[in-house]
């Protein structure tokens, strides 16, 4: 399993799946001026979790759709049969070991795995974990019709179990000493990146601040699944413009391959390399 380091912490991938988009699909608004061959292909978008083994913690961010959900025959999430847990365990992580569960957001695509069916009912995978998630997004998925299946299934249980905290992503808490909320509002209204501070090093979890590399050199671009183009823009810029200066490596939630690498600048353009891991095992 291809492993990456920051500082004193280990990070991991582990796959749900892979779809595919065309780039006019995913930037309607935008990819028909791009000047990039690569625009003209369908756009790979990978859907994962990343693990952050810390000396003292194991950390999941984000947990993607989760199988089995009624998700109003939307095939992008309907009714899934991933191998997702099978590819957790093949870390050697059981979930018990688990103690955070951090969220960026909550759409239906970052928080399923948070549960499992289990004895006629969903129940937390993770029992031992803490779950943090922004009190306003949880507050819009309580109240939202559109929501109402992601409720009962991914959040309820978690609840119910006491096991979910919420937090003022404004705030900027830390959780396990290292991994500190920033707000990156505009995919959705309190989407949060996770700044991994380690040893010096850094980290940036994005969650779905970019769905392509292509956004890096046209950060003006914006996804269909964006809520509030412009301020996802401002997000995007503000972001791109830490981790170049923090030379931190950025980890998404949507990009395919790695999933994770460096942000470069040159004539006040960026570009993107993909990280090689420290281990393949």
């Amino acid at each position: 399993m291809q492993q990456y380091r920051t500082g004193d912490s280990l990070i991991f991938k582990v796959q749900e799946r892979v779809i595919h988009m065309p780039a006019a699909d995913l930037y309607p608004d935008n990819a028909g001026v791009a000047d990039s061959a690569d625009a003209c292909q369908p756009i790979p978008l990978s859907i994962h979790s990343w693990v952050v083994r810390t000396p003292d913690d194991v950390i999941v961010i984000d947990t993607g759709t989760g199988n089995d959900r009624e998700r109003g025959n939307n095939p992008l999430f309907h009714q899934l049969k991933t191998p997702f847990l099978e590819n957790f365990l093949a870390s050697g992580i059981q979930p018990e070991e688990v103690t955070l569960v951090l969220m960026t957001h909550l759409h239906t695509d970052h928080v399923g795995w948070n549960t499992v069916w289990r004895d006629d009912r969903w129940v937390p995978l993770f029992p031992n974990a803490r779950y943090i998630c922004s009190e306003k997004e949880l507050i819009r998925a309580k109240n939202s019709d559109r929501y109402r299946n992601l409720w009962l299934d991914s959040l309820l249980p978690v609840i119910d179990a006491g096991q979910l905290e919420t937090i003022d992503v404004a705030t900027q808490p830390v959780f396990g000493g290292r991994l500190r909320y920033t707000p990156t509002p505009g995919h959705s209204p309190d989407h949060a990146a996770l700044i991994l501070s380690s040893g010096g090093e850094y980290g940036f979890f994005a969650g779905d601040i970019a769905h392509s590399p292509l956004q890096f050199s046209h950060p003006e671009w914006h996804s269909v699944f964006c809520g509030d183009p412009r301020l996802a823009e401002e997000s995007r810029r503000r972001a791109m413009a830490w981790c170049e200066e923090h030379q931190a490596l950025w980890f998404s939630a949507h990009f395919a391959g790695s999933s994770c690498g460096w942000l470069h600048r040159e004539h006040g353009r960026y570009s993107w390399s993909e990280a090689e891991g420290i281990d393949d095992k």
